[in-house]
Order: C-alpha cells, then structure tokens, then sequence
C-alpha cells in the first residue's frame, strides 16, 4: 500500500504543453491533449475501497465521464468545466440565470486568471483491482466522490440460514 501511496503523493498539478504526461501514477503512452489540465485528487485507501474526491467547479453531470478500465484497475476521470459568465439575480424570483462559457476574445480581459477552466483529465492506476458493479460516482457541490470497493473485499453480510439434518431425515 506504501509504494501506491508514494506514486502519488507529490505530483504536481499543471496543463500538459505536449502530448506525453510525466506522471508515474499515468500508464504510458496516454494519450493527454495539449492544453488540458491534469485534474488534481485526493485518494484514500482503506481495506475494503479506495475512495477518491476531485474538485470540479462549473462541471454540470453531463460533461464529467468516469470509467473503469484495463482489469478494473484504472480509473480515467475527464470532463470540462467552465466559468459562470454574466450572473443575473432576479431578486423576485428567488433565482439565478447563468449563461456559461468565456470564449477566447474574453480572455484578455481578465486582470487575474489563476482558475483551471476547460477540459480536465485524471488517469490513475489503482494497487488492486476494484469491483466496477458496485462503484459509485456522486457529485455534490462541486465535489466529485468516487467510491471504488476493492475485488474481494465484501462490504455486504449475507446471514445464510442453517438448516438441521438428522440422520433420519432422508434427502
């Protein structure tokens, strides 16, 4: 378990200038776009699941994609947020209306850009394989939670029923 959480402690949160990512918790050979932003995580493993949290801001359900891959034990997170533009209150209604996007001509007019909006990807190899009919993937503001429950740990009691067998019972 050391040697997993080693690989990924320490690795630097940046956007990918070429197509080859220099992290060791990536396979090789994956195969990142320029220009998308390595989205940082925080992973906890415990005995029966691995249990990861990825803040996305701006993603809406439909833009994140979450898979499990290879023997069930790669996890590839993508998606893309995107920065809440032009925020109307209507104070009457009790609502908000948001029109999402910045296009690229909008960009020069920001005074301070340290925000990581566009396309988002996280490719991370797990220790052991995991079971992906019973992993979850929750989203709650701006959080994504994946549950991933680690194969043949059995999270779920089944009490058996017992049954008693005399020697006169005939079968």
């Amino acid at each position: 378990m050391s040697s997993f959480l080693q690989k990924l402690k320490g690795k630097g949160v940046g956007v990918s200038d070429t197509h080859e990512v220099s992290s060791d918790n990536l396979p090789p050979k994956s195969d990142v776009p320029a220009g998308v932003t390595q989205l940082p995580v925080d992973v906890k493993q415990g005995d029966a699941e691995i249990t990861i949290y990825a803040q996305v801001p701006g993603t809406e359900i439909k833009d994140i994609d979450v898979s499990i891959e290879g023997d069930n034990d790669v996890i590839t997170i993508q998606g893309i947020s995107r920065r809440p533009e032009n925020l109307i209150a209507h104070a009457e209604e009790g609502s908000i209306s948001i029109n999402q996007g910045v296009n690229d001509e909008e960009r020069d007019d920001f005074t301070l850009e340290e925000c990581a909006w566009g396309k988002f990807f996280r490719q991370i190899i797990l220790p052991q394989e995991v079971d992906a009919t019973a992993a979850q993937a929750k989203i709650k503001d701006g959080v994504l939670v994946l549950h991933l429950p680690l194969k043949g740990h059995s999270t779920n009691k089944m009490r058996m029923h017992v049954e008693r067998v005399d020697s006169t019972t005939t079968p």
